[in-house]
């Protein structure tokens, strides 16, 4: 099997840790995270062997990663972290969970984390580091660019546009058409019926702006 290492030592990290397990192509051979209390110890059975510099580590007997930090909020983080590891020379790991469903068609970007239960329809395209949790939905023809996370029980009806860095929260709907700016949050259970401006914060029914969350001069450029 391919030695991986995983960046991140949370709660997101044990279900990818999981679906890692399950494809049998990977043997992780342990996690990073930047918590110093975690270094030494085992987390899901796995050594914490330090925070995110051991990538530099010339003695580090992987070259591949998956991406356990998850996000509740605009994944810059979890973007920053991502393409430290790839310009490293380190190579992003798929982790699909066999219980997914993707069509065939679909184009999956390097290192997507797609969960049990989740469904990508036909003609949708996947960026890079995108996480589609458990049991969410994107419909035919939606575009979901680089460092998305649709969180569990989301659904996008179809030719939805989310943007890099993007977040849809818990449960949300967003309606068919619809874009969903660079940055932005839709908060959970919210329901979305007309485009979402970049770096905003949106919730509710039908889903209204909150706040701006991310300056504009903070947002990672969006990949079209």
């Amino acid at each position: 099997m391919i030695p991986v290492i995983g960046l991140g030592a949370g709660g997101h990290a044990k279900v990818v840790i999981d679906i890692i397990r399950r494809a049998g192509i990977y043997e992780i051979i342990g996690l990073l995270d930047p918590d110093p209390g975690k270094r030494g110890e085992t987390w899901f059975d796995l050594p914490v062997l330090g925070d995110d510099d051991v990538l530099q580590s010339e003695t580090l007997p992987a070259r591949h990663f998956f991406m356990g930090l998850g996000t509740t909020g605009a994944s810059t983080v979890r973007a920053r972290l991502y393409l430290r590891a790839v310009s490293l020379g380190f190579h992003p790991a798929s982790a699909i969970h066999p219980q997914a469903v993707v069509a065939g068609d679909v184009i999956l970007g390097s290192g997507p984390t797609i969960m049990a239960g989740a469904i990508i329809n036909p003609g949708a395209r996947i960026g890079d580091n995108v996480i589609v949790n458990t049991g969410a939905i994107v419909e035919h023809d939606c575009e979901i660019r680089d460092h998305v996370h649709i969180a569990p029980g989301a659904r996008l009806a179809g030719n939805v546009l989310v943007e890099t860095d993007a977040h849809i929260g818990i449960g949300a709907t967003v309606l068919q058409g619809i874009r969903i700016g660079a940055g932005s949050t839709v908060g959970a259970g919210a329901v979305v019926i007309r485009d979402v401006p970049r770096g905003a914060v949106v919730v509710g029914v039908p889903a209204r702006a909150l706040r701006a969350t991310v300056p504009e001069n903070q947002l990672q450029p969006d990949r079209t």
